[in-house]
């Protein structure tokens, strides 16, 4: 389950980038991450695929959570 202030790692295409859990809605199925950079970005849950993508959508960035000791 999501929690503010939770490590993620954002899987681009061919790159990574790490962020922290910044809000996470009531029935916890879209979330905000910010970046190591300071950019903001909006995940939420793709029933599809059960994996949290930007915007929802089928393609683009994949959030994934880290468990503490793993980074």
């Amino acid at each position: 389950m999501p929690e503010v202030g939770g490590a993620v790692v954002i899987d681009y295409l061919g790159s990574t980038a790490r962020g922290v859990v910044s809000s996470v809605d009531q029935d916890a199925r879209r979330l905000e991450v910010e970046t190591e950079d300071g950019r903001t970005l909006t995940f939420e849950l793709n029933r599809a695929t059960a994996t949290f993508t930007a915007d929802g959508s089928q393609t683009g960035p994949r959030l994934s959570f880290e468990t503490p000791g793993s980074g």
